[in-house]
C-alpha cells in the first residue's frame, strides 16, 4: 500500500495539492469495524470478538491552498502502545484502549517527522481541523496553531481520554450553520472562496464532520470515520463502533445525494485504497 501523495488540485482562484500520508497503522475486532446488533448489541460483540482485521492506515490529510495551508487531523503517535500510556484513565478506557485496537507507530510515521518530510513546519499550518475528537494525539506538534472543532463534538465526547490532551489544548469551537451545501445540510467555510468546508457527518460520534474540498475537477470529501472503507457505504454498512445507528445512516444518504450532483471522492480516515482513488480520479458511483 502507498502510503503519501502529493497530488496536484487546481480550485477557482488557482492552484493547489493535496497532500495524503500515513501515520502508522491500527488493527480494529472485526466487529468494532463492521456492526453485528443494534447500537448496544454491536458493543457487547465487539468487545467479545477475538478476530482482528488487517492493519488499517491512520491518514492525515494536508491541504496547500491560495488561502492557507490546512491540515485535517493529526494521526496517532508512537507513544500508544506504551503500558502506561492510558493510566490516568478509568478502568474501562484502560481496558478497551489496550484491547481492541493494535497500533503499529513508528516516531518518524508521526505528524510532525512527516511534515518535515513533505518540506512543512508545523508553524506554517494556519488551520489544524479535527473531524473529530478520536483523531486528536499528533496535537503536541501543534502548539501555537489554531485548533478547528466543532462544538457539539466537543461537548459531547465519546469515551474522552482527557488525561492525553495537552495541557495547553483549547480549541477553537464553530457550529455549523453558515453555509448551506445541499445533500450535506449546513457547513462551515474555511476560506473566503468557500471550497474548503467543514461539515456534519455525525453517527460515528455525535459532533463528527467530514471536510469537503472542492477542486475544478470535483470534489474530494475527508470524511474521517463516517465509514472506515468506501463499501460500507455503498453497503449501508454501520460500523460497529458508531454512536448513532440512525444518525450515520442519515450521514450515508447524504454523502450519496451530495455525490449525485458532484463528481465526488470519498476519502475515509482508514481506508487502504485511498490513494489509488485519488490517483484514478474514482469518484462514488451512486444512482
Amino acid at each position: 500500500m502507498q502510503r503519501i501523495l502529493s497530488q496536484p488540485v487546481e480550485f477557482n482562484d488557482g492552484p493547489g495539492k493535496l497532500h495524503v500520508f500515513t501515520t502508522g497503522t491500527v488493527s480494529v475486532k472485526r466487529k468494532f469495524k463492521n456492526a453485528q446488533g443494534g447500537e448496544l448489541g454491536s458493543k457487547l460483540n465487539f468487545f467479545m470478538d477475538k478476530t482482528f482485521t488487517d492493519e488499517l492506515p491512520i491518514w492525515v490529510w494536508l491541504i496547500e491552498h491560495p488561502e492557507g495551508i490546512f491540515l485535517v487531523d493529526t494521526g496517532e503517535n508512537a507513544h500508544v502502545n506504551d503500558p502506561d500510556y492510558f493510566d490516568k484513565e478509568n478502568f474501562f478506557l484502560r481496558w478497551m484502549n489496550h484491547t481492541q485496537f493494535r497500533f503499529t507507530v513508528a516516531p518518524e510515521e508521526e505528524v510532525g517527522p512527516q511534515l518535515n518530510r513533505l518540506g512543512f513546519t508545523t508553524s506554517q499550518i494556519n488551520k489544524v481541523i479535527l473531524t473529530h475528537m478520536d483523531h486528536f494525539d499528533g496535537l503536541r506538534y501543534f502548539e501555537g496553531n489554531e485548533i478547528l472543532l466543532h462544538d457539539y463534538e466537543w461537548s459531547h465526547q465519546s469515551f474522552p481520554l482527557t488525561s492525553l490532551y495537552p495541557t495547553w489544548f483549547k480549541p477553537n469551537l464553530f457550529k455549523t450553520g453558515d453555509v448551506q451545501q445541499p445533500g450535506l445540510s449546513t457547513g462551515k467555510a474555511l476560506t473566503k472562496a468557500g471550497d474548503i468546508l467543514m461539515l456534519p457527518t455525525p453517527g460515528h460520534t455525535l459532533g463528527h464532520c467530514s471536510v469537503l474540498l472542492k477542486t475544478k475537477a470535483g470534489s474530494y470529501l475527508l470524511a474521517g470515520d463516517t465509514t472506515y472503507d468506501e463499501a460500507q457505504l455503498y453497503n449501508n454498512t454501520i460500523p460497529g463502533a458508531h454512536n448513532n445507528f440512525k444518525l450515520a445512516m442519515q450521514s450515508f444518504n447524504n454523502v450519496k445525494t451530495y455525490a449525485r450532483a458532484h463528481p465526488t471522492i470519498y476519502l475515509p480516515s482508514h481506508d487502504p485504497g485511498n490513494i489509488d482513488r485519488i490517483l484514478k480520479s474514482d469518484f462514488l458511483r451512486v444512482r
